[in-house]
């Protein structure tokens, strides 16, 4: 944007001379007048930025049409709130994790939690929680005393707010009580936002306090530097970007446009020389505290209470590693508590691949079953027993840690620990078949080596099942294994290959296992990192297979040392999973969608559909806006690369004023983007994207509708101010028609964005304006 700077600079430079002679004229009236000792503190006046110079500022005029706005969209998002009686699309997990949230049930999900748990407490407040809300699929029906209306208030209040909150931003832009009003008309009746704040989901949360972090930065940089008013915006100001990364991590981009601002704010004011340096240092500490000391503290905090208070074990703590769900009340930790925490030669142990199979857990594995002569592909195997990462607890789980050259199968007393770097052979527990590798291709991954449990087939095959103990991450000095604590690598001792699980399934003869291999090339990832989850020290082994098995069943622990997992702990593992979930999510979906069906509303949702009936609710913006604001972005672009283009050559051709000019750069600098930065990343994202990823560029677009028909206006009436008049009743006539044009299209969709009543066959093909609209359409 510094195109403009130098009209900018010249201007300042201008009134710096002036200043100076005023100075100067100043002193020497000084020295001709007789010395008087008065000193008058005078306060230095408010210091406000180039690009409002021609603001509009919120008056007591601003009631009226804020007052009717709120009024309207309070109607539109809470009326018959409870309607209908059913799970509606996402509300299926949501309403889920709200009741594990009461009930301190640990649960997981690829966004942070702080809309979770504001929706969990009204519902707590309701009387929520005592129901047990295990829904199958959508149109499943809530209990008859589930506060319904409770669970969506907080959504609902916060699509609410988002009408206000646009017009007081584009106020606060500079712009006139009727752009602001057109601004927040595109968020009332726009039938994507509404159906979106209606029911039990996070995304209007989320864009309420991007638009709350917006509307306080925008006051806060008007304020003169630790003035009045200055801190208690930067406070809201960091409040909200905090509670808007601590919802969804969508907020981010908006919120790298907001530090922006503020650091380019803070950037000027070092050219203010009425900030002393003092001054000048605090307020940059103060821009720092906003920016990201605060939304860090709250993004953090919100973690902190997400795993303080849920302490009992849930559906969804498989996804975690052993010795965080050990932490849990309820569940692993009613299996481990009170294990052996070193293991032992003689220990028998459930190893657990820290990596998974295919994002689920899995446990090293084997059973009664050969590889078969031949591979599918041709490829001839060692046809000795399977061994696999298995996704379920089995008997057939269990291994015995024992010495690589002595028979001993027992612990012995005191027991000799298992260390990093010690040779081990590991015995299945079931077939007393020692765990092998070696120089034979993998049954799917023929690039790493197959792993098997031995077996003599007469075969000049030699035994090759001695593993090293790699032990890493451990805290301290401390070289001994430990149970759930410690991660190993096992390292085949012939081939240097390391123990993985690659994520892949066995065909049908393997039961579409998961496929175990050792493979030099895994020995970095989390793939070749095993955690004993399961441990337990027995007197003496069983000679017969039944024996052995009833004794793995009922042998009782050796009380010895729990494991310790503290919330920092918790929390790094938290977003190491989250974040690896959010990248793994690349499956296609019948409504996912693209950034290039968003810009003219090319894209649809069915959330809710009657049983037998036509009676649906499907998300579809409105049409007219959306297109609307299509044209709106194009034309900004191409009006703002013509005027740049012809003040590079003719600098005093500007066509429009320095202020008005500075306003435009401005506006443009946020808004605009705001919406590139909320939509062109997604078109290098390779994950499953839907509708609600648009919400924020959505924002943003709809807000610079109404900025741009506020230039529009702006310039029509100071140019042609002979027959303003005229042009504005023209200007405010066409105007007119768009917004009635835009309430009827909102009105005729109100059957879709709230399932009421019915429609018919014929009126629901006349509503499915675009190919990509799939309306759930049954005959009758």
């Amino acid at each position: 944007m510094d195109f403009a700077l130098h009209k900018e600079e010249a201007g300042e430079l201008k009134h710096r001379k002036a200043h100076s002679s005023i100075e100067q004229s100043t002193l020497d009236a000084a020295d001709k007048a007789p010395l008087v000792d008065v000193t008058v503190p005078v306060e230095p006046p408010e210091v406000v930025p180039a690009w409002t110079a021609a603001n509009h500022v919120t008056t007591k005029k601003d009631r009226v049409p804020l007052l009717i706005l709120t009024i309207l969209s309070g109607f539109t998002r809470l009326w018959r709130l409870g309607y209908p009686p059913v799970v509606v699309f996402d509300e299926l997990f949501y309403t889920r994790f709200v009741h594990m949230y009461i009930n301190r049930l640990f649960h997981f999900d690829s966004n942070p939690p702080f809309a979770k748990q504001l929706i969990a407490l009204t519902g707590y407040l309701a009387g929520y929680g005592k129901q047990n809300e295990t829904f199958e699929k959508i149109g499943d029906r809530y209990a008859d005393d589930t506060p319904i209306w409770a669970l969506r208030l907080v959504p609902a209040l916060s699509g609410t707010l988002l009408i206000p909150l646009a017009y007081c931003i584009t106020r606060e832009l500079g712009y006139s009580r009727l752009a602001a009003s057109l601004a927040a008309s595109c968020f009332l009746f726009d039938s994507a936002l509404v159906t979106g704040s209606r029911f039990v989901l996070t995304d209007s949360v989320n864009l309420c306090l991007l638009l709350g972090a917006v509307f306080a930065v925008l006051k806060f940089i008007k304020k003169r530097p630790l003035g009045p008013g200055s801190l208690q915006w930067g406070l809201l100001a960091g409040t909200c970007m905090g509670l808007a990364i601590s919802t969804k991590y969508t907020a981010f981009n908006s919120l790298l446009v907001l530090a922006w601002i503020v650091t380019r704010h803070l950037w000027k004011t070092i050219d203010d020389v009425t900030i002393s340096a003092g001054r000048l240092v605090k307020y940059w500490a103060l821009c720092c505290l906003v920016v990201f000391l605060i939304p860090t503290g709250i993004y953090l905090s919100c973690f902190y209470a997400h795993l303080a208070w849920l302490t009992k074990a849930g559906p969804y703590d498989s996804m975690m590693s052993t010795r965080f769900q050990s932490s849990l009340e309820g569940g692993l930790e009613t299996i481990t508590q009170g294990q052996p925490f070193n293991i032992a030669y003689g220990s028998q142990i459930t190893l657990r691949n820290v990596a998974g199979s295919g994002g689920n857990p899995c446990w090293l594995h084997s059973h009664e079953h050969n590889y078969p002569i031949k591979y599918d592909d041709g490829r001839g195997s060692s046809h000795q027993q399977h061994v696999t990462c298995y996704g379920w607890k089995d008997i057939n789980n269990w291994w015995i840690v024992k010495y690589a050259d002595r028979p001993t199968l027992n612990v012995e007393q005191p027991p000799v620990y298992v260390k990093d770097g010690d040779i081990v052979q590991l015995l299945h527990g079931m077939t007393f078949k020692n765990l092998n590798s070696h120089d034979v291709a993998a049954p799917v991954t023929a690039e790493c080596q197959e792993v098997s449990c031995f077996v003599d087939h007469n075969i000049s095959a030699t035994a090759q099942d001695l593993w090293e103990v790699k032990v890493v991450g451990q805290e301290g000095d401390d070289p001994v294994w430990h149970t759930i604590q410690s991660q190993v690598h096992f390292i085949h001792v012939a081939t240097k290959a390391a123990l993985s699980a690659t994520g892949k399934s066995l065909p049908d003869w393997g039961f579409h296992q998961g496929e175990t291999v050792s493979c030099e090339a895994h020995k970095e990832f989390t793939s070749s990192l095993w955690t004993v989850e399961e441990h337990r020290y027995t007197k003496a082994i069983p000679k017969l297979k039944d024996e052995r098995e009833y004794d793995l069943r009922i042998s009782e622990f050796t009380p010895d040392k729990p494991a310790v997992y503290t919330l920092s702990q918790k929390f790094l593992e938290l977003q190491g999973t989250m974040l690896g979930l959010t990248k793994d999510t690349v499956e296609e979906h019948f409504y996912g969608s693209g950034p290039q069906d968003w810009i003219l509303s090319d894209n649809g949702v069915a959330y809710w559909a009657e049983k037998g009936s036509n009676k649906q609710i499907f998300q579809a913006g409105n049409v007219l806006i959306w297109q609307t604001g299509a044209a709106v972005i194009t034309l900004t672009v191409l009006i703002l690369l013509v005027i740049w283009l012809v003040d590079l050559r003719y600098p005093e051709m500007l066509p429009v004023p320095v202020d008005q000019w500075n306003r435009i750069l401005y506006t443009t600098e946020l808004v605009l983007s705001g919406w590139v930065i909320n939509w062109l990343p997604y078109f290098f994202t390779d994950r499953t994207l839907f509708f609600h990823h648009y919400y924020p560029g959505l924002a943003f677009k709809f807000i610079l509708i109404g900025c741009f028909v506020g230039e529009v206006l702006d310039r029509l009436r100071g140019k042609y101010g002979e027959i303003k008049v005229i042009v504005t009743n023209v200007a405010t006539a066409v105007l007119g028609v768009w917004l009635l044009s835009v309430i009827y299209n909102f009105y005729i969709f109100i059957p879709l964005t709230y399932g009421f009543y019915e429609l018919s066959v014929p009126e629901l093909k006349n509503l499915e304006w675009r190919e990509t609209w799939n309306f759930i359409i049954r005959s009758q």
